[in-house]
């Protein structure tokens, strides 16, 4: 017996841990502990980035390139999505947590993902405007 059929129970289509029978609250529950985690990573790497400062001008100046490529333009505006997610989904929590919305929470959890996306389309539009202007 193989190890996947041993593990069937716990990742099969029948498992509560299968993506299709995750409940909504359980995505945004993930998705609030990811964003956190990537929200983290970003901050320690800011540090670093804001540390080439005090490098010299060379070295800041060469980050500075580094970072306005456009391939660190694109993982920005993914970071910006992953504040927006983690805003959401704490919007969520707390709402949540003072009983507004608990018998309505799958309505909730739409509605604050309906904003989310609307969020995240405006901040795509202004950085676009931005970056053309």
């Amino acid at each position: 017996m193989n190890l996947a059929s041993k593990m069937k129970w716990l990742f099969g289509k029948n498992s509560d841990l299968y993506p299709a029978n995750m409940p909504l609250g359980m995505w945004f529950w993930a998705a609030r502990r990811i964003t956190g985690v990537v929200v983290a990573l970003y901050l320690f790497a800011h540090l670093y980035v804001l540390s080439t400062f005090w490098s010299g001008q060379s070295a800041w100046s060469g980050m500075m390139e580094v970072m306005t490529s456009d391939l660190f333009v694109f993982l920005d505006f993914l970071l910006l999505g992953a504040v927006i997610a983690h805003a959401v989904t704490g919007v969520a929590v707390i709402c949540f947590d003072f009983g507004v919305g608990i018998r309505k929470h799958k309505l909730v959890y739409w509605v604050l993902a309906a904003v989310g996306i609307v969020l995240l389309i405006g901040a795509a539009y202004g950085a676009w405007y931005l970056i053309t202007h």
